[in-house]
């Protein structure tokens, strides 16, 4: 063996570099298993880092997106709750509007008594309306509801009773409504019509008129006027849901009469059962006609009508469209003309657009920021002055018109009462199934969705940034023997330094 300096001082620094690196991964390793991370610093893995930090926005996205929609459901609870106490209040409503129609025994004491407890509860639904919000915003006055512009150059939608309920962010901006005209695909009221030969009955008629509110016998006697039929007939149509018209014959004077219900659609009904007589139907007979639905085409779905209302639920576009219902000219997508002598078909193509659609409340659902990962729902207006809205004789009719001295009060109208307060009840019911069904179908949904994408993505990012605690461990064991080695490498080397010493120091001796 060759004993001199340059290579001792080879060796040593051999094994200074080898402590080094010794030194230098037992940190590395060391530094994993204080953090539990595999990567710490770009240098560790570029590419793994990279993606791990993508998978962590992800993640976050995904946790703000779960806080959304629990906040959404919670704001979409207190309204269905505001909603639930003006349900109960109608409910209550509805009993006092009954028991004024037992007039054969209800004083008007009683009636009077009935009326302050309908003004106080109507007090109470404009006192909810007004304060039902969440976090400072209103959530049943209308606020949280769509707006927008219509280009109707025909009057075809009715604006009051249109509403949408919802708009994903992949919805069209706008609503395109087609009628293609023609009799079949309009709109129809059931309506039954005799002709009398005369303006006077020539024979008594006995029948019942039975219609979507209800029946009632009624009996003419001889000589009756026709026009005097009608107006019997419509001094009851708030309780069988019918009217009559008396209708002319080439100017001489009202020789038919014409049965009609007040409803638009296939639900609409009018049946006479002849009793007496043979005006609609041989005696002991009866004679019945129903309505028809109209067909139209809302953003190119063909869309069947319950009446005159079109429920469109396709494409991420959920909404109430209504029509008028025009006059004699036909400027509607239903049959007009009843109250005159001939019935008009809406003959007309007729097209109408929904524009600039807004409003309503924006939810991001989602982690992303594309209009998928976003919808815009509606909460309609509950306020008494629109709720509860009914069309009698062109005219509209809400809950506001119940108050004492209103037209539909129970001393004046208590029929009509209780029909504005039937639909008021029908238009919470729809609008608490449609909370509902939005918290259970999309919100609940979405929610277990981002909490499956939560764990899934941090299992992932975990696999690929976490250290595997084992082998960190093993590996830093690894580096501290290769340190512990090096350090005696070089007291090795300082024992063999000490050799050359002794042998200078030999030569000295001499």
């Amino acid at each position: 063996m060759t004993i001199g300096i340059n290579n001792q001082r080879s060796s040593s620094l051999n094994s200074l570099n080898f402590l080094n690196q010794a030194g230098s991964a037992k940190k590395n390793s060391l530094e994993k298993l204080s953090s539990g991370l595999r990567i710490n610093k770009g240098s560790d893995d570029p590419a793994g880092l990279l993606i791990s930090e993508l998978l962590r926005s992800q993640i976050g996205g995904f946790e703000r997106a779960l806080r959304n929609t629990q906040e959404t459901n919670n704001a979409l609870s207190i309204a269905e709750g505001g909603l639930s106490s003006v349900s109960s209040l109608l409910t209550k409503m509805k009993s006092l509007a009954i028991h004024a129609l037992n007039s054969g025994v209800t004083s008007r004491d009683q009636v009077n008594a009935d009326q302050g407890e309908i003004n106080s509860a109507l007090s109470t639904i404009q006192r909810v309306t007004d304060t039902t919000n969440y976090a400072g915003n209103n959530l049943l006055n209308g606020a949280r509801a769509f707006t927008y512009e219509a280009s109707d150059p025909s009057g075809l939608i009715d604006r009051e009773g249109t509403a949408i309920a919802s708009l994903s962010g992949l919805a069209a901006d706008e609503i395109a409504i087609n009628f293609s005209g023609g009799a079949a695909a309009q709109a129809e009221r059931a309506h039954l019509e005799t002709d009398f030969g005369g303006s006077e009955l020539s024979q008594a008629q006995e029948f019942t008129l039975l219609g979507n509110d209800g029946a009632r016998a009624f009996s003419f006697a001889q000589g009756t006027g026709i026009a005097e039929m009608a107006a019997q007939i419509n001094n009851l149509a708030d309780s069988t849901g019918v009217n009559a018209y008396a209708i002319e014959d080439e100017g001489d004077g009202p020789t038919a009469l014409r049965l009609v219900s007040t409803e638009y659609g296939a639900g609409a009904r009018v049946r006479v059962e002849q009793l007496s007589g043979n005006g609609f139907a041989p005696e002991g007979g009866a004679a019945e006609d129903y309505g028809r639905d109209a067909a139209v085409t809302v953003n190119g779905d063909s869309i069947f009508t319950d009446g005159l209302t079109a429920s469109v639920a396709n494409g991420g576009l959920n909404a109430k469209i209504s029509f008028n219902p025009g006059n004699p000219s036909a400027t509607t997508i239903a049959q007009t003309g009843y109250d005159q002598d001939d019935l008009v078909d809406a003959g007309e193509v007729r097209d109408s657009r929904l524009l600039n659609i807004s409003g309503g409340m924006q939810i991001q659902l989602g982690e992303g920021g594309g209009g998928q990962n976003r919808e815009n729902i509606s909460i309609g207006n509950y306020n008494p002055a629109v709720l509860g809205r009914v069309v009698e004789d062109g005219r509209t009719y809400s809950l506001n018109d119940l108050y004492g001295g209103g037209d539909a009060s129970l001393a004046n109208r208590p029929e009509l009462a209780i029909k504005v307060i039937n639909q008021a009840i029908a238009d919470v019911a729809s609008g608490r199934a449609n909370i509902g069904a939005y918290q259970a179908n999309a919100l609940e949904t979405n929610a277990n969705n981002l909490m499956v994408a939560i764990e899934n993505t941090t299992a992932t990012e975990s696999s690929i940034r976490d250290t595997d605690m084992a082998e960190a461990m093993s590996v830093f064991i690894r580096n501290k023997l290769l340190e512990n080695a090096n350090l005696k490498a070089m007291q090795s080397n300082r024992m063999n330094s000490g050799n050359v010493l002794q042998l200078l120091s030999g030569l000295g001796g001499r």
